[in-house]
């Protein structure tokens, strides 16, 4: 059985981050693969099984992604030169 990939919805194509919300219909059809070391990976991992088992949430590794993702891309458009990712590249974690 193949599964069908459906187009992205956005509501204002003209916002260069839409973030996620639980209460609206979002599909994904775009793929990119990301290079991540085995303890990230791990982690990422661990951080998804006690969302699904402490907090009941259904959630997968890519909607974890996804909102980092979004929290990352809101940041840096709000605080340009002063935002985390920023910080975190120039290494004042």
């Amino acid at each position: 059985m193949m599964r069908r990939r459906a187009t992205a919805k956005t509501e204002n194509p003209e916002s260069s981050v839409t973030p996620l919300h639980p209460e609206e219909e979002e599909n994904f059809n775009q793929r990119a693969t990301f290079y991540f070391s085995e303890e990230q990976l791990m982690q990422l991992e661990v951080v998804m099984l006690k969302l699904r088992t402490e907090q009941r949430l259904k959630v997968g590794k890519s909607e974890i992604m996804r909102a980092a993702l979004d929290f990352i891309l809101e940041d840096y458009n709000q605080n340009k030169q002063e935002c985390w990712l920023v910080r975190r590249l120039v290494g004042k974690k």
